[in-house]
């Protein structure tokens, strides 16, 4: 599992499969390889639930958005 913060307050504000950060990586731009924060805003979570990105996920997405516009997300991977 993966366990998602908000990257400004470290709180913690979900959890996704590998599958589900493998989509998220694959939707979200990093800045280089090793990047695990990413710009997450609620039009992103409007575009990828237009394609049809797993529901799931985006559902995780907008609840750790809590009514806010945008937040740098981060994860880390679970042992």
């Amino acid at each position: 599992m993966v366990t998602l913060y908000n990257a400004a307050t470290d709180a913690r504000v979900g959890r996704i499969s590998q599958a589900q950060l493998n989509a998220l990586i694959d939707w979200m731009e990093e800045e280089n390889s090793e990047d695990r924060e990413y710009y997450l805003t609620s039009e992103d979570c409007e575009l990828m639930d237009e394609q049809g990105v797993d529901p799931t996920l985006v559902e995780v997405l907008r609840a750790a958005l809590g009514g806010c516009d945008d937040m740098d997300l981060r994860y880390e991977l679970e042992e």
